[in-house]
């Protein structure tokens, strides 16, 4: 073969055509003649006449460089033997060793494996042993988990039979108190139909003796006078008209009626109410002396009332199911009002005397928990000079607070303290307390005498006006009825008594309550509503708990 020039491509030879096997180049078909020795390929004449003839090619002749190739591979041979007997040697030496190392080892691996099986056997043993174990505490565990979860169930069915026991009650209750009412009304109408009934015969005795005298003129005379007089009595007396007029009473009154229900502090209640009816007393609770000059702020629950010391500014609770007083702030802080956000977190507003610059209330909105200890505070813009604050809590958990003496009123999430609106009175200010309906519209004292209902939107709805009513006046609402209970000091006679005013300002029925007003506390505390509908007034020394009964 020969090659292709220039370097790096190889020429490939191949014998020519109508020849013997002669060398040749496949590029020209001429014979190999030479060899160049800095390309390293053989080449025929025209290669290297025309291709390497310049320096720094060196040729040689073909045939020398064929005989010094085979004398080197020639000289080569003795040690190519040599080492095929060498590696010869080598391979039956491998042999012999692969055969005694396969002995060595596999002899080491028996060993292994015997000294092994025993561990393996005693691990065997060891995880049988623990597994007894793992079962043994797995079955006392499951045993501990099954009574455990028996447990559970059997307090939660306990659990929950008690509060269906509790709704059976409320409900047993409220069947009892719409069969009272629907007893009274009976009794009224059978009266009624019992005197009407009377009226009847004796009309029909009348009519019958007309008919009997008229028959001789004898008896005529005689007895005419006597019937005449019993007829013009019995018409005098209007019968028909007063029990047409009592019947349409009965019948407002009953239309008046209603089951109300709804949830405070988010709690359920469920009543009858909607009627007037007459309050009666049916428990006093005495305010402990230690809390000296008492203020009731109002409920934290269907049965638990904050009374304050004014004096130390002291915060109690009396509950007036057990009739037990304890106190659970020691004071420092006026707390202007109080209500329950849920059933675990109160609001009270509070007035932070001494406080007089900042565009910030701080420390007069401060949530507590239900053993009353502070959460947070909670913080409302400054308007002008002043630094109390009074709050009520709505149907939707929101707080409703606001200044006095300002005209706006906020509405705070308690969830992250922000004030979702802020609700501006035109002309009017808050000299007390606020309190929220059910419709959201809010009851607000705008003067010693005077209530205003507001929208959410501060339009002005209704103006609540007596002028009994004085400065020492307080309201409070029912949240399920969004009936108004008006507290005031009828000076002249020393007593406290109550009047019941409708959302829409108009009075019901005055002094529904009344009692003497105790020298030992100067102010006049509101008349609180519980959410099942009865009346917690105060008159400085003691509770007074009255119950609304049906009547026609």
């Amino acid at each position: 073969m020969a090659s292709r020039f220039p370097e790096g491509n190889q020429v490939q030879l191949r014998p020519r055509k109508g020849h013997d096997m002669k060398w040749s180049c496949d590029k020209h078909g001429e014979p190999i003649k030479f060899y160049c020795k800095k390309h390293k390929i053989p080449i025929c004449h025209p290669c290297a006449t025309k291709d390497h003839n310049q320096k720094p090619c060196e040729l040689d002749d073909i045939e020398d460089v064929i005989f010094e190739r085979r004398r080197q591979l020639d000289e080569k041979r003795p040690k190519i033997q040599e080492l095929q007997k060498q590696m010869e040697a080598l391979n039956t030496k491998i042999k012999s060793t692969s055969t005694s190392g396969s002995t060595h080892l596999r002899t080491i691996n028996n060993n292994i494996q015997a000294s092994y099986h025993d561990k393996i056997k005693s691990v065997g043993e060891k995880e049988n042993r623990m597994i007894r174990v793992i079962n043994e505490e797995a079955d006392e565990e499951i045993r501990l988990v099954n009574e455990k979860r028996e447990k559970r169930i059997k307090d939660c069915n306990t659990e929950r039979e008690n509060e269906r026991q509790i709704i059976k009650d409320k409900e047993a209750k409220l069947l009892s108190d719409a069969k009272k009412i629907s007893e009274v009304v009976s009794k009224k109408i059978k009266d009624l139909n019992n005197k009407n009934q009377l009226v009847i015969n004796t009309m029909k005795n009348i009519e019958s003796t007309i008919t009997r005298i008229n028959q001789h003129d004898e008896t005529l005379v005689n007895e005419a006078p006597q019937v005449l007089a019993s007829i013009d009595e019995n018409l005098s007396l209007n019968v028909h008209q007063d029990d047409s007029d009592c019947l349409d009473r009965i019948q407002n009154e009953v239309e008046r009626v209603k089951f109300v229900e709804g949830e405070v502090g988010g709690e359920y209640y469920g009543r009858i109410d909607g009627y007037i009816g007459k309050w009666e007393l049916v428990k006093t609770i005495h305010i402990p002396s230690v809390v000296n000059n008492p203020w009731v702020l109002g409920l934290v629950s269907d049965d638990e009332i904050c009374v304050q010391y004014v004096d130390n500014n002291g915060m109690y609770i009396t509950n007036i199911n057990t009739q037990h007083t304890e106190k659970v702030i020691d004071g420092g802080v006026l707390i202007t009002s109080c209500a329950p956000i849920d059933s675990n977190v109160i609001v009270c507003g509070k007035e932070r005397r001494g406080v007089t610059s900042g565009d910030r209330l701080d420390g007069c909105i401060t949530l507590y928990d239900r053993q009353w200890k502070v959460i947070r505070d909670i913080s409302i813009p400054r308007n002008g000079y002043g630094s109390s604050v009074d709050v009520d809590v709505d149907r939707d958990g929101m707080i409703i607070a606001a200044q006095r003496n300002q005209s706006n009123i906020y509405v705070i999430n308690p969830a992250n303290d922000k004030i979702v609106k802020t609700i501006t009175m035109q002309g009017k200010r808050v000299v007390g307390g606020i309190q929220d309906l059910s419709s959201g519209d809010i009851v607000v004292k705008t003067g010693d005498n005077e209530y205003t209902v507001i929208s959410r939107s501060g339009e002005e709805k209704a103006v609540i006006h007596c002028d009994e009513w004085n400065w020492w006046s307080e309201c409070l609402v029912d949240k399920l009825t969004d009936t108004l209970y008006i507290v005031y000091w009828v000076t002249a006679r020393n007593t406290i008594a109550v009047d019941q005013v409708s959302r829409d300002g108009i009075i019901q029925a005055r002094r529904i309550v009344e009692y003497v007003k105790s020298d030992r506390s100067d102010w006049v505390s509101p008349c609180l509503v519980t959410p099942s509908g009865n009346l917690v007034g105060c008159d400085g020394d003691k509770l007074h708990l009255y119950k609304k009964t049906f009547i026609l």
